[in-house]
């Protein structure tokens, strides 16, 4: 590259290996014939992609990243009610920290020492009109901040306790669902 440096650079050959043991474990109790409670912790990753490792910027000569790594907890309700149990329902509220984030840093270097903690409720509960016809809705409500301190690329400033400003507080979705007989 000439003085002014390269966009990308591409690093020596060289063999990476990620393993992560991922857990889960769940419990759940019938409360009666219809309706069940449940909780559970799991434990997930998420390894880095290519472009992460690779596609370096500017000066940056390796990529030391690690997995994503995130611990999980659930608990929830779950069940039906009336005459031909027509109506179905699901709730659940849930808690989640995420460590080794991976970033582009304020000089365009990915790294992963990003944190980020997840709580919120999640519910949907299904109608079954007529034998043809079901209506359902589905949705959350999140709360996803960050953990951490750092500048970011682009001129950025990640602060602890903001909301991570790419993930929605609310989702939802109404669904009408028509299955005409044979």
């Amino acid at each position: 590259c000439g003085a002014g440096g390269c966009l990308y650079s591409r690093p020596a050959d060289r063999t990476d290996a990620f393993s992560t043991v991922a857990p889960r474990v769940g419990l759940s109790w019938r409360m009666a014939d219809s309706h069940a409670a449940y909780v559970s912790a799991a434990r997930g990753f998420r390894p880095p992609e290519t472009t992460e490792l690779y596609r370096l910027q500017r000066q940056q000569r390796v990529a030391n990243l690690d997995s994503e790594d995130v611990v999980a907890y659930e608990a929830g309700v779950r069940g039906t009610f009336g005459a031909g149990r027509r109506l179905r329902y699901d709730l659940a509220a849930y808690a989640m920290d995420k460590r080794h984030v991976i970033l582009r840093d304020s000089v365009g270097f990915n790294v992963d020492d990003g944190r980020t903690r997840h709580r919120g409720i999640e519910y949907e509960v299904a109608w079954r009109a007529l034998e043809a016809l079901t209506l359902s809705a589905a949705g959350t409500y999140a709360a996803h901040t960050y953990r951490f301190d750092r500048a970011v690329d682009g001129g950025e400033t990640i602060r602890s306790g903001r909301d991570v400003d790419t993930a929605p507080r609310t989702l939802a979705t109404l669904r009408a669902e028509w299955r005409p007989s044979s």
